[in-house]
């Protein structure tokens, strides 16, 4: 009798192991999962940045990225410092925010260059992302860059398209290699929307003196412009953006929204979108698993984005020249319009 009990015993223990397993599995299928879900690890991003938003497009493009990433993702923290223009400075900074937990670092300038690849180094489990044209470093040095040729081409495209007097104005503060790519692409843009074009271009001496790229913009203003691209993306762009707002000029800039800046006369941007590589490096850091990159943002990855045409600065662009430059930004971003080969990082168009 005792044995027949057993056995009774363990069929109903079976029975009931099968029934919550069944029901398990019934609640498995019904909310769209097989298998439940870990929660995310929490990730904290440490950036350093040139500028604050408000005065620097290039700056305020990695800060909408990483909003944009935590709204999606509430286990994501962020800190943001804007020392990036002082490596001495920015040194001390990044360390700190390694040691306060921040396992994704992203050093968003060209002079921390150096610093980022001593810091990847000493710190090979955190993921590190440096704008540099040098390659990736494995695992943890990822290059973050854009088709500055594909930028050029776009906003000059345009301009060249809404000028009245066929005279684009293009205004950096250093021929420095990015902005070297940029007037390339603008020149090879400006004769696509217009062959008859001319192309002007000046430099203010300084990535952050608005009053004189301020100066430099009234000088092409001066020699007949009536379109200017600012094309340094830095602080020093702010004084283009306030002339062109004051004298009625229809501005395009690079980065992020370029309507920050003048919100009436900055017809177009070509808005980088870091989150495609903020994602990348998160999922890294989450599976433990780091390899470093060359994040190239284009028209083609999603990293690149047009300013949407709307509003007051909508206006200023005939609905004629709407629709091609809709069609125009298609062909760029399928490829159908070949550009030259990066002459700064060779990888990408």
């Amino acid at each position: 009798m005792s044995k027949l009990l057993a056995t009774i015993g363990l069929l109903r223990t079976r029975a009931t192991f099968a029934l919550v397993c069944g029901l398990a599995l019934t609640f498995a299928f019904a909310s769209g999962e097989s298998t439940p879900v870990a929660a995310a690890e929490k990730v904290k991003i440490g950036i350093i940045n040139e500028s604050s938003p408000a005065n620097e497009p290039w700056s305020a493009a990695m800060i909408e990225a990483v909003e944009k990433l935590k709204a999606e993702d509430g286990d994501i923290e962020f800190s943001v410092s804007t020392k990036a223009f002082q490596p001495t400075v920015a040194e001390p900074i990044a360390r700190q925010l390694i040691a306060d937990g921040h396992k994704v670092m992203i050093l968003h300038s060209f002079v921390l260059n150096d610093v980022a690849h001593t810091l990847a180094k000493e710190f090979p489990n955190v993921a590190f992302s440096v704008s540099s044209f040098v390659p990736p470093v494995q695992p943890n040095l990822t290059i973050a860059t854009a088709s500055y040729l594909q930028i050029g081409y776009s906003q000059c495209w345009l301009l060249a398209k809404i000028s009245k007097s066929a005279k684009v104005g293009f205004l950096a503060a250093q021929a420095v290699p990015y902005a070297t790519e940029l007037l390339e692409g603008c020149a090879i843009g400006a004769k696509a929307g217009d062959p008859k074009s001319e192309l002007i271009s000046a430099y203010s001496n300084s990535f952050t003196d608005q009053q004189a790229t301020r100066e430099q913009a009234q000088s092409l203003l001066d020699r007949g412009v009536d379109v200017i691209f600012a094309a340094s993306g830095t602080d020093d762009a702010l004084g283009a953006f306030q002339l062109c707002e004051q004298r009625k000029v229809p501005c395009i800039g690079w980065g992020s929204d370029s309507r920050r800046y003048s919100k009436n006369y900055a017809v177009q941007s070509a808005i980088i979108d870091w989150t495609v590589m903020l994602k990348r490096m998160v999922a890294q850091v989450r599976s433990g698993n780091l390899k470093a990159t060359t994040f190239d943002a284009t028209y083609t990855n999603g990293g690149l984005i047009p300013q949407p045409i709307e509003g007051s600065t909508g206006k200023l662009i005939p609905g004629p020249i709407q629709g091609e430059f809709k069609n125009m930004m298609a062909d760029l971003a399928a490829g159908r319009i070949k550009l030259p080969k990066s002459k700064a990082h060779p990888c990408c168009p």
